[in-house]
């Protein structure tokens, strides 16, 4: 029986092919995404770099003969001896931060630095107003606000002076009175500022609001210098008028407010309070009215607090 004709084999690649080809390209692809998730360590590649080199007897150049491998280098037999050069000390400045206290909120203009002492002084004084005249700053009829070196004491109208009137109400006296027993220890300048609201006045003893806000100053100043024995050369009187205000004048509640006397107590550091600096320096607000001459000048009677 004769053998059976041999298959013909077709044209061309087998079917097959085309699978096993687009495996190998998955697979080529996947071990390529996989080597740019890696990340190569440089230093644990030239440890293990170095010990595939020492266990395959591979030595080191001498061109690598001061460098300083890490473990398992070859090059480390041959390192040069390293002289250790001193480093110079740095001088260390240091900057004394401004206490969070010293800053004033909802006021746009910074804090300047001041001396610790005069700082602490201001400080100090504070907290005596704060514990002599704690009933008076709960009852609303005073504040006390601090801002570094300088603390200022707000009466407002409705306590000290009636309106249109330079003379102290009754009930201011012995509250001005108590003020004084903390101003009388304090150090440094005392800066006293009269201020009104927009309200025009024109009367036979006060020509405008500049008349009127001068005349409470200085009544406070006659008090003070008629009842403690502060050096009149500390107090510096000022007439603001309405140029001051605190908020503004479109209502009688905020003309209210406005309408206040200020004591500002500037405490200075030991070497301006002996005289190295002048104790009648500029203050940081300029004054389209300031009043600075002797008390004694400007006569106006103030009735004494009865009993004392």
């Amino acid at each position: 029986m004769p053998p059976p004709p041999p298959k013909k084999c077709e044209a061309g690649a087998p079917t097959w092919i085309v699978t096993f080809a687009d495996l190998m390209s998955l697979l080529l692809t996947f071990f390529v995404l996989l080597l740019s998730f890696s990340v190569m360590e440089v230093d644990k590649f030239k440890k293990i770099a170095g010990a595939m080199s020492d266990a395959f007897g591979l030595q080191s150049m001498d061109k690598k003969s001061g460098i300083i491998e890490l473990d398992g280098s070859p090059a480390a037999g041959a390192t040069k001896h390293v002289v250790p050069i001193p480093i110079p000390e740095m001088e260390v400045t240091e900057h004394v931060a401004p206490d969070e206290e010293d800053v004033v909120e909802g006021t746009e203009e910074p804090v300047q630095a001041v001396p610790d002492k005069a700082a602490e002084k201001a400080k100090r004084t504070f907290n005596d107003l704060q514990t002599v005249m704690a009933s008076e700053i709960a009852s609303d009829v005073m504040d006390i606000i601090r801002a570094g070196n300088v603390t200022v004491v707000r009466f407002p109208d409705k306590v000290s002076f009636p309106s249109g009137s330079g003379e102290f109400r009754d009930d201011f006296l012995p509250i001005l009175t108590k003020f004084l027993t903390v101003l009388q220890d304090s150090e440094g300048q005392i800066i006293i500022s009269g201020h009104t609201d927009d309200l025009p006045i024109s009367t036979d003893q006060y020509r405008s609001n500049w008349d009127l806000s001068a005349s409470r100053a200085i009544s406070v100043a006659q008090y003070i210098l008629k009842y403690t024995s502060i050096d009149p050369s500390r107090i510096t009187v000022q007439g603001f008028a309405d140029s001051r205000p605190l908020v503004p004048n479109d209502s009688p509640e905020n003309r209210s407010k406005n309408r206040r006397v200020e004591i500002t107590i500037r405490s200075l550091s030991d070497s301006a309070s002996n005289g190295d600096a002048p104790m009648n320096e500029p203050i940081d607000e300029p004054a389209e009215v300031q009043v600075d001459a002797p008390i004694d000048s400007f006569v106006q009677d103030v009735e004494p607090v009865p009993g004392n």
